[in-house]
This record gives structure tokens, sequence and C-alpha cells, in this order.
């Protein structure tokens, strides 16, 4: 039986942050025990890229999407973040 997806509306936290906390709930241990995020992809530029979108006021339906420790990522302009396996 796969893990459940977890999705969510923009949060306060960076989509950095928030994909490392799911991670983290999913496979059931500490945020600090995974693999760096910037390993996979530049957290920085993640984040910016999301805050510049948010300030421009985009209104676009583009995404980021990776893998990170074997789950699928996706990234919406607006910030919001869903992991699934």
């Amino acid at each position: 039986m796969s893990k459940p997806a977890l999705s969510a509306e923009p949060s306060s936290e960076t989509p950095s942050l928030e994909i490392i906390e799911r991670v983290a709930s999913l496979e059931e241990t500490d945020p600090l025990a995974l693999p760096p995020l910037y390993d996979t992809i530049d957290p920085d530029a993640l984040d910016s890229l999301v805050q510049s979108s948010a300030a421009d006021g985009a209104r676009t339906e583009s995404t980021i999407r990776f893998t990170y420790c074997g789950y699928d990522v996706r990234v919406g302009a607006d910030g919001g973040v869903v992991v699934s396996e």
C-alpha cells in the first residue's frame, strides 16, 4: 500500500522547508536525518523563484517538479507543495 500524497495550499513556510518537513513526515523520521535538499535542487533558487512569482502576481499554471528521497515533489508558482510517491 502506498503512502498518501501530502498537499497543501501555500503556507507561511518556504517551499524548501515545507518539502523537507513533508518528506520527513512520510518517512516518519527527523528532518535532519534526510539527505540535503540541495543535493537535488537549489533550495534558495526554488524559494526565490516562488517568492518572485508571488510578488509579481503571476497567475500561471507553471509547476516545478523533481524527485527527492524517492518522492515526486511539485511546487506551484503560488508556493503550494505536493509530495507523493
